[in-house]
Formats: structure tokens, sequence, C-alpha cells
């Protein structure tokens, strides 16, 4: 008999304390309220369950010195309009690393540029799915295989490795699907370009003992396996973060999860305010300003930012952040929040007397 299988873009987190509307529910941790803030800024784009990282295509960090910061606006303005015209392949290349350069040196609205008008790769056609081994249903618990690669101009997926795989030969055969797969190209700006990719497939099944105990005992046993998962390390910090965000093993997560995904802005920003609680802040400001540069709108990046910036002695940047922190809270934001953020910005003016002091006050429920 075929056994079948469903293809996932997210891991499924049993104890995440976030509302499936995006409105978080309190008390929650720095992380899960972050996470919540990304899917009501792009539902599509950050899944509240998804634990893989992002593509690293729209920032690189080692570009940090391919555009002075005094030429920044300048090398936009030109990337902008190249984007614009016709540009061959080649070119769109040169402007997606010429946008990412000026994204490393903290042009903000390049990397706004950058997350607004790349499109990810969309499967189009391919083979179905291999049979699913039986030990996976014999062992009636998650199962998760992952690959990475390339798709390229063209659609199709080129250099596909096995990251993750339970069963080896299952793994190998899914590289063989999705080389035969047809994929519409990551866009940039309306032109196709090429990009990194992760291909993530889940097992559904009867699943066992379906509890957060459970799934962190399954979880802990998957980067013990393959400790050089992304995802898996991902899974995990989104688990304790959720669970036990003052337990060691937490950030250990985060920087093996960092280390193997630098672009990414939530295992970026959650470090950083690791650190800001710790007194650390000259170990968090590389990683806070990955975060600002990869979700510039996110306020709980800002929050960490102004954080760091004011830890630091640099009160006019705290002061700036923590003001668009506060103002990038919705209105249906829990109050308590709001609240919070207000009476932070007020804490930072009050440290920076020669700024006047403007105090956000919510009215009366």
């Amino acid at each position: 008999m075929r056994h079948s299988l469903i293809v996932f873009l997210s891991v499924v987190l049993w104890a995440t304390g976030c509302a499936h509307s995006g409105i978080p529910s309190l008390p929650a941790s720095h992380g899960q309220l972050s996470l919540a803030m990304a899917y009501n800024l792009d539902p599509e784009g950050n899944p509240l369950e998804a634990s893989e990282p992002p593509p690293a295509s729209l920032f690189n960090p080692g570009a940090r010195g391919g555009v002075a910061p005094e030429r920044a606006r300048e090398a936009f303005d030109e990337a902008v309009a190249l984007l614009k015209g016709a540009p061959t392949e080649v070119q769109v290349r040169q402007a997606s690393a010429t946008l990412s350069a000026a994204c490393a040196v903290d042009l903000f609205d390049a990397c706004e540029f950058l997350l607004a008008n790349f499109q990810p790769v969309k499967r189009l056609e391919g083979p179905g799915m291999p049979d699913v081994p039986k030990e996976a249903f014999l062992l009636r618990k998650p199962q998760v295989v992952v690959l990475q690669g390339r798709v390229d101009t063209d659609g199709h997926a080129r250099e596909l490795q096995v990251v993750e795989s339970p069963f080896p030969k299952f793994g190998a055969d899914l590289v063989q699907v999705f080389a035969a797969t047809r994929f519409q190209p990551a866009m940039l700006a309306g032109h196709p370009i090429a990009t990194s990719r992760l291909f993530r497939i889940q097992f559904q099944m009867p699943i066992e003992n379906r509890t957060p105990e459970a799934e962190l005992e399954w979880v802990r046993m998957r980067v013990d396996r393959f400790p050089e998962s992304a995802v898996a390390w991902s899974h995990l910090a989104k688990l304790l973060g959720s669970q036990t965000p003052e337990s060691p093993g937490y950030v250990e997560a985060l920087e093996r999860l960092s280390a193997l995904a630098p672009t990414y802005w939530w295992a970026a920003n959650e470090l950083a305010w690791h650190y800001v609680q710790t007194g650390r802040h000259a170990e968090a400001e590389p990683q806070v300003r990955v975060a600002r540069q990869m979700a510039p709108r996110n306020a709980y990046v800002l929050e960490t930012s102004a954080a760091v910036w004011r830890g630091m002695g640099r009160c006019d940047e705290a002061l700036a952040d923590q003001r668009q922190a506060v103002a990038r809270l919705q209105e249906q934001w829990p109050r308590e929040e709001r609240e919070r953020f207000a009476r932070t910005l007020a804490d930072y003016q009050r440290d920076c007397p020669s700024v006047p002091t403007t105090i956000t006050a919510f009215p009366a429920e």
C-alpha cells in the first residue's frame, strides 16, 4: 500500500503561547511576541508556526564593505533605477548585491526595498512524492526531511543536498524528486533571480503522547542527530523560548541557530535581547544590526535595538528606535505591552534631559 505524505512549510509548535489570530496572549516571552509581530506584519512570509529560517538571499553580511556608508544612498538609487528598467540577469544580481551592501551599512530604505520586493520560490509542477518508509508510521512520531539547494532563474533546483532525513534512502529519493520539479524562480522587483532554498517535508500521521515535553524530547533528538540543521535548531530554540526561556539551553540553541543561519532576524534579535539583559551590550550590537536590517518594521526588534544603544550610552539612537517601536505597535496589540513600551520610552527620555519628554497616554478601556 502506498503511504501518503503531506508537504508543510512549517513545523507545528505545540506550545507557542500565541493566538492563531496573530494577537499574542499574555504572558508570553519576548521571542514569542516578536514572532507574533512578524506574523501580523507579513502572515505569508512569517507563518506563526514556522521553524525554518528564511533564505539568505535578501542579505549578505559579507557585503558590508561593498558600499561606503556615505555613498549608500546614491548606490541605492542607482540599483532601484536599474530594476525599474529591463535589466539582464547579471544586472539583477548586481542590483541585488548593491542593495544588500547598502542595507548592511544601515541604509534601512535598502533593507525595506529588498523585503518588500522579494518574492520567494514557488513550486509549479513535478513528480509525485516517493513512498513514505513504513518505519515512519511504526515510530508514530513526527518526521522531518530538510534539503538545501539553489533554484536558478530557469526554475530548476540544483546543488541539492540532504541536511536532515531520518531515513537516508528517502532523503536521496526526494533529491531526485526536487531535481525534476519545475519552480517559479524567486523574483526581485519583478525580475527572476537565482536564490538559495530550503525544502522542508514533514510526515502527517497519528502521533502518540502529543505533549510539550514529548515534543521537546523529540526535537532534542533531532539536533543531536542532525547538528547542522538550522531548521531543527530553530524548532528547538522556539520551543525552549516558549517553555523555559531562562534555561541555558535556550541561549545555546540561539547561538547555534545564529551560526547556521546568520541572516535570520529572529535568532539575532533574541540573542541580542539576552545579551542586553546580561549587560553584554558590545556582543549584542552585531546581532541587533542583523535583526534591524532584516526586520526593520518589527517593534520588538526596534525595542532591542533601543536597549542596545541605551546600554552603550548612545542616547539619541536609543530614543529614536524606541519612539519607532512605540509607533509600530498596532492598536489591537495587548494594552500591557503598549504601556510597557511607553514606560520604557519615558525612562529613556528621563535619562536624556536634553531631549523633550513625550509620554504616550492610552485611553481608559
